[in-house]
């Protein structure tokens, strides 16, 4: 088991701290909160500064936490981590959490996260700023989230690239489901003059619930109604695919390049 010391403070693979929600209405394998509240690890840094070092960080700090249901299959695991901010004192710590929806996936990212902090462990020496985080492990589903030393939550999202690659059915299935709604045409009614230049509805990302603040995940589909050139804006269509329906609306901005 790898580990990184300077003086008593230790942090090894297994976790600074463990603890399980008791009564959660929810299983390991249907949202990751309940991974964050059993076994919260620590960057060196952060434990060396005295943070969620105490028995319930992790139950503390998953109570907190906005929904993280799976995209499309279970999980069998995940690692969590509450990484440092490269700064002394730390002022936003991002807490990752790498999951997996196999075995062998999730054997592989305790391998990574073994090889990274044997990594630090060398590099960690004061003060020397330098030093690795756990940014960049594999994983089925990759999250960020912004995290105080106080424990207040911040943006969370997801930051794994297969977000944006979407089947042709489930984009053409979102776009039509969009097109049908009432929501969408109230917009396009209200935006009669729109140049025909800027493109029709378009499928752009997979949005998962911590983000959209919805219980689901949705398709997000995408209608521009400004473009100077640089800067694009325009109203975000969130498509429940499972109930077939619009379940919310907002708006988005995009810069070109």
């Amino acid at each position: 088991m790898a580990s990184s010391s300077i003086g008593s403070v230790r942090l090894s693979s297994a976790g600074l701290s463990r603890c399980r929600l008791t009564d959660a209405p929810v299983t390991e394998n249907s949202d990751l909160r309940t991974h964050v509240a059993s076994d919260l690890r620590l960057h060196p840094r952060v434990a060396y500064q005295g943070h969620f070092r105490h028995e319930s960080a992790g139950a503390e700090l998953a109570a907190e936490l906005p929904s993280m249901p799976p995209f499309r299959r279970d999980y069998v695991g995940a690692i969590s981590i509450l990484d440092w901010d490269h700064r002394l004192p730390s002022q936003v710590l991002a807490l990752r959490v790498y999951a997996y929806y196999t075995e062998d996936g999730l054997a592989t990212g305790e391998e990574a996260f073994d090889d990274r902090l044997e990594e630090i462990g060398v590099r960690d020496r004061f003060p020397e700023f330098d030093v690795p985080d756990f940014e960049h492990l594999g994983a089925d589903e990759a999250y960020e989230i912004e995290i105080t030393p106080e424990g207040e939550v911040g943006r969370c999202r997801l930051t794994s690239a297969w977000r944006r690659e979407i089947s042709g059915d489930d984009a053409e299935r979102s776009v039509v489901l969009t097109r049908e709604s009432t929501q969408f045409n109230e917009v396009a009614d209200a935006n009669r003059d729109r140049p025909a230049s800027l493109g029709d509805l378009e499928a752009v990302s997979w949005t998962p619930p911590c983000e959209s603040q919805l219980s689901v995940w949705t398709l997000d589909v995408w209608y521009l109604l400004q473009f100077d050139g640089r800067v694009g804006s325009g109203r975000s269509f969130l498509v429940d695919l499972d109930a077939d329906s619009v379940a919310a609306v907002r708006d988005f901005s995009v810069r070109a390049g």
